[in-house]
């Protein structure tokens, strides 16, 4: 199978809808399936990277918890917009993973280098 650079551009809250699971659950789909995965955060989708989440209150899954195990998967760029946190008063010490950040600028560079980007 020949290996494919897919990004996956999460712009959803993370319990607005159930968007935001189902995008994940994609991604690790993704990355058992061996492609080169990675992650971009950014303008709501910002919030699904924050601990202390707690999904439960909402009978749904945490989605923060979901997120952390993108690692486990071979998922490992994960970026996040930084343009977002700031409007959003959040700071990369607030998320639940160690994530790259970058500008609107960088992000066009990261979107043109893939061969497939997933938007949810």
């Amino acid at each position: 199978m020949e290996t494919r650079r897919i990004l996956f551009l999460l712009r959803q809250p993370p319990y607005a809808t159930g968007h935001a699971v189902e995008a994940i659950e994609s991604i690790l789909v993704a990355g058992v399936f061996e492609q080169q995965v990675s992650v971009l955060f950014r303008d709501d989708g910002v919030w699904q990277l924050l601990e202390d989440q707690k999904g439960s209150a909402l009978g749904t899954r945490t989605v923060g918890k979901v997120v952390q195990a993108l690692p486990e998967y071979e998922v490992e760029d994960i970026y996040v917009c930084a343009e977002s946190l700031t409007e959003r008063g959040l700071k990369v010490e607030d998320l639940v993973l160690p994530v790259k950040v970058v500008s609107r600028r960088q992000q066009q560079a990261l979107i043109s280098a893939q061969q497939a980007v997933v938007n949810d």
